[in-house]
C-alpha cells in the first residue's frame, strides 16, 4: 500500500512537471494595436489573451515578462511580472486568482 501511494505521488509530480514545462516566457512592452493588446519583443508582436482589456490596460506602455501558453502568434497569460527599479515583481498570477475563485 505504501509503495502504491509513493508511485501515485511520483506520477502526479511527473504529470505536473510535464504540464508546467509547456509554459513559456516572453519579455517586452505591452501595446494596444488593431483592437487588441500585444507584447512587442524586438521585431515580434504577440497577441495577448487570458486577461480582459481593462486588466491589460494597466500594463499598457510598460515593460513586462509574461509566462503562459504560446501559440504561433498569441500567448495565453498565466503570470505577469512588472519591471521595476529593483527587478521584476509578480503583478498577476492565475494560480492565485484561481485559488481565490474556488476557495471553499
Amino acid at each position: 500500500m505504501k509503495q502504491l501511494i509513493v508511485l501515485c505521488a511520483i506520477l502526479f509530480a511527473l504529470a505536473f512537471q510535464a504540464q508546467a514545462s509547456t509554459l513559456q516566457t516572453a519579455q517586452g512592452r505591452v501595446i494596444f494595436s488593431e483592437g487588441g493588446y500585444h507584447l512587442v519583443t524586438g521585431d515580434q508582436s504577440i497577441q495577448l489573451s487570458g486577461l480582459s482589456h481593462s486588466q491589460l490596460r494597466h500594463y499598457e506602455d510598460l515593460t513586462v515578462k509574461i509566462a503562459g501558453e504560446r501559440n504561433e502568434n498569441s500567448m495565453e497569460i498565466y503570470k505577469v511580472f512588472l519591471k521595476t527599479k529593483q527587478g521584476y515583481e509578480t503583478s498577476y498570477d492565475w494560480d492565485l486568482v484561481n485559488q481565490d475563485l474556488y476557495l471553499d
